[in-house]
């Protein structure tokens, strides 16, 4: 709830600001989104997932810090990039869309290192 009465109040003083300072609320309110993607994360994200992290069997655990790891860059990559898009930085967007994949995909990559290996030795065996 904390987290609508604070989005509430800064919608309001964003308006106050671009109404009074026009050239100033691109600024602040960038600001803005990063002081809340922080509030946000370190409130909200990091605690609910150490919670989660201690029910996760031990065999699973790299594997789900990994997919956290994932989602938690995919939203904030994603949340900047809408940022870039209204500020009409399109290139740069898709340039930090593409890096964020780029990123997940070798991450995922190496820790799949050893299921490939494995894999990849036993379709040798195969044929």
């Amino acid at each position: 709830m904390i987290v609508y009465i604070t989005i509430i109040i800064a919608f309001i003083l964003l308006q106050f600001i671009d109404e009074t300072y026009p050239r100033l609320h691109s600024i602040i309110y960038t600001i803005f989104i990063f002081l809340f993607l922080t509030y946000l994360l370190i409130n909200f994200i990091i605690p609910n997932t150490t919670q989660f992290i201690s029910v996760v069997p031990t065999n699973l655990l790299p594997v789900f810090k990994l997919l956290m790891f994932s989602v938690i860059l995919l939203i904030v990559s994603q949340i900047i990039e809408e940022l870039l898009t209204d500020y009409e930085y399109t290139s740069l967007a898709t340039i930090l869309t593409f890096t964020t994949k780029a990123i997940l995909l070798l991450a995922w990559l190496d820790h799949m290192k050893q299921f490939y290996s494995k894999f990849f030795s036993i379709m040798g065996l195969l044929s």
